[in-house]
């Protein structure tokens, strides 16, 4: 009698409920506090660790409908903003799922499903200051957290659509595999050389060079999250130190007014976009497109590079299909350069690795003498096409391989980008193809 006279009401209302009534309440809970802020919810989207962050707003109706407004400028600006169905379902716990192909999706689909990134999320709990918390429903260990927080009417205006604008014009300049940008300062002898990965939010500064002599570089390996707010990129990382001997510090650029440019490389110039912009640090730079890489010709460190024919590309998009038919089986592209044959002799080629019907190999190579200037690699090729290994049994189409071969060097426009170590692109701006190799030490 003791032990029941102390129990309250609540606790045998508890055990009134079946469990089906108690995940509809608690699913009517989730819904209520999705929708109940004025302004939405904000979130900084961190998909994995390591990459940059999304902004994003999030704005829940009884409807079931979300309205999501990202500063991904992927799809040609697709994902600005989407309304699309949500839906709270419940398997061990809550879980919020987008129903349809976002924002979200997208980033799931990223490089064949890598990216680490979801759309399905576990409900976590409900903070003290009201923020939601969720985890990525897929991530077998260490899943990444989202922290809903309620949105302010100033949130609306955070979005970096502008900015993401820019930056997705300027990488759509040279149709590149990567990025490859300079930020040259106004006040200052000094040049940074930097690739974006828009998809990833990564940014790198590969080299520094002295504004009044280009030739006096310095090597960096800095790379650094970012995330894009009102009209700036912010790093994750800052940038401290001294470069080329002068003293810099970077936490990120505001990026304005447009100031447009052309490429006198090819037979027509290519217009190229490029914007002044201010730095953390209130030093005035100029953002801009760019051939000229200080860590190019570093690729010479190495003597040896190969990838998968899927590397070759055409404005920046693979064209595996197409090399894969026309050549016939090649299984990578290759580059020697200066490559030691053991006999004091050396080999400087370029072609690609032949899988033959019956298993033997055939190396099908493009011999050359390399020009190197900065990081312009011109090719003085040999008259006809050298073949390897089984060359008796090869299925490859040597006339495809040089057309291939053609298209990465004619006109000896090809320059040379550091990508990360031992990963360069090879790309030529005036035909549009580029590869990414990457070396076998």
């Amino acid at each position: 009698m003791l032990l029941l006279s102390g129990c309250k009401d609540d606790d045998f209302n508890k055990f009134d409920k079946s469990a089906d009534e108690r995940i509809a309440e608690a699913k009517a809970n989730l819904k209520s506090s999705l929708v109940d802020p004025a302004h939405g919810w904000k979130l900084l989207y961190t998909p994995q660790e390591g990459y940059g962050s999304f902004l994003v707003l999030l704005d829940f109706q009884d409807d079931n409908k979300v309205t999501i407004k990202t500063d991904l400028g992927a799809d040609d600006g697709k994902f600005y903003e989407q309304t699309v169905g949500y839906r709270i379902d419940s398997s061990l716990g809550l879980e919020l799922i987008m129903e349809n192909y976002s924002f979200f999706a997208y980033l799931f689909e990223f490089d064949r499903a890598t990216f680490g990134a979801e759309f399905e999320f576990n409900y976590v709990r409900k903070n003290e200051n009201g923020s939601l918390l969720f985890s990525s429903k897929s991530d077998a260990s260490n899943p990444t957290q989202l922290l809903f927080e309620e949105a302010t009417e100033n949130d609306l205006n955070a979005l970096g659509l502008q900015v993401a604008q820019k930056l997705t014009t300027m990488t759509a300049d040279l149709h590149k595999i990567t990025t490859s940008l300079q930020m040259t300062y106004t006040n200052k002898d000094l040049i940074f050389y930097m690739s974006l990965q828009e998809s990833y939010r990564v940014l790198t500064i590969s080299s520094a060079s002295r504004k009044s002599n280009t030739a006096n570089t310095q090597q960096l390996n800095f790379t650094t999250g970012y995330y894009l707010k009102n009209d700036s990129i912010v790093f994750d990382t800052p940038l401290a130190g001294t470069f080329v001997g002068i003293a810099t510090s970077l936490k990120g650029v505001q990026v304005k007014g447009l100031e447009n440019t052309e490429l006198n490389l090819c037979a027509d110039p290519i217009p190229l976009h490029a914007y002044r912009g201010v730095t953390s640090a209130g030093d005035n730079v100029l953002l801009e497109t760019s051939v000229a890489d200080a860590s190019g010709a570093t690729f010479t460190d190495y003597d040896f590079f190969s990838a998968p024919p899927a590397n070759v590309a055409y404005l920046g998009e693979s064209a595996y299909e197409q090399v894969t038919a026309d050549i016939n089986t090649p299984t990578h592209i290759q580059l020697y350069y200066n490559y030691s044959l053991g006999d004091g002799s050396v080999l400087n080629a370029i072609g690609f690795r032949i899988q033959n019907p019956d298993g033997t190999i055939t190396f099908a190579l493009w011999e050359f003498v390399p020009i190197l200037e900065d990081n312009n690699l011109k090719f003085n090729f040999a008259p006809e096409i050298s073949q390897f290994g089984d060359a008796q049994t090869s299925a490859a189409n040597l006339a495809a391989v040089q057309t291939y071969i053609e298209h990465l060097t004619d006109g000896g426009t090809t320059y040379v980008f550091r990508y990360s170590d031992g990963v360069y692109e090879f790309s030529n701006p005036c035909t549009g193809w580029s590869t990414l190799l990457i070396s076998s030490q």
